[in-house]
């Protein structure tokens, strides 16, 4: 039997592939995915260094013998592998497989769940108002809160800007704006699927930071997500994970990112 954090990973996993076949679909990024065995692969031609769009996910001892084909479909495009293990697939021998291969661990993230509690967790903060886009609603506000708080000018992160506005314009990706004073301050998305949710990203423009506005996002996605558990990734030992913690996250699992030495 594979392991719990397979199917917590499966809500994460859906939302990669949306993204994914509508950024192959759009055709000007790149973009590619694979299976190998039990591992999913993603690769992003236009940003070819940036780990979350480039990496195969859920690796363990039984896709092994698909390592040389995981590696080529990352080589073939000029990238190089970046290899993801979840920790109940960690082992020993694993480790000293992909030591062997020329890959070293070089990044630990982590995944978090709680239950859905729907309306008995408490509303955001008075002094934050949270909206959220309705259907059809213009997003531009909403997409520039968040490359703002990610960092991601016009002008030197275009390719970014472009997969990340494809991330969040899933079909069904529900979106939420934080205003502190009027002023548009945070942007965090809420992805779902008939049993599970997925905090699909969030970010605070720099000036806005330290008013509580991610408090107020998680409180409000948490009050919206009715069924099933809630999942989110995060970096290990991050502020992120200290405050999803307070708010009743606990850690599913690590995930070790395997990067390959450099020649």
């Amino acid at each position: 039997m594979r392991p719990h954090s397979d199917e917590v990973e499966m809500v994460v996993t859906a939302k990669i592939d949306d993204d994914f076949d509508r950024a192959i679909a759009a055709g000007a990024l790149g973009a590619a995915k694979a299976r190998f065995g039990h591992t999913t692969a993603t690769r992003l031609g236009a940003l070819p260094g940036y780990p979350a769009y480039n990496k195969a996910r859920g690796f363990s001892h039984e896709d092994l013998a698909y390592l040389p084909a995981i590696c080529g479909f990352f080589t073939d495009v000029g990238s190089s592998p970046l290899i993801e293990v979840w920790a109940g697939h960690a082992s020993a021998a694993l480790g000293e497989h992909l030591a062997r291969a020329g890959f070293y661990a070089a990044e630990v993230n982590a995944t978090l769940r709680t239950i859905a509690c729907g309306s008995s967790i408490p509303a955001p903060d008075s002094g934050i108002r949270i909206h959220e886009l309705g259907t059809g609603e213009d997003d531009s506000v909403y997409l520039e809160t968040l490359f703002d708080g990610y960092g991601l000018s016009s002008r030197t992160a275009s390719a970014q800007r472009e997969m990340m506005a494809i991330e969040h314009r899933s079909p069904g990706l529900r979106r939420y704006l934080a205003y502190v004073d009027d002023q548009p301050a945070a942007a965090a998305a809420l992805y779902t699927t008939p049993r599970n949710a997925y905090f699909a990203g969030a970010a605070t423009i720099p000036a806005m930071r330290n008013r509580g506005c991610q408090s107020a996002l998680i409180r409000r996605r948490l009050r919206d997500a009715t069924a099933g558990q809630v999942v989110v990734t995060t970096a290990f030992g991050s502020p992120s994970q200290a405050n999803l913690q307070r708010l009743g996250f606990t850690i599913e699992h690590t995930r070790t990112l395997w990067r390959r030495l450099a020649s």
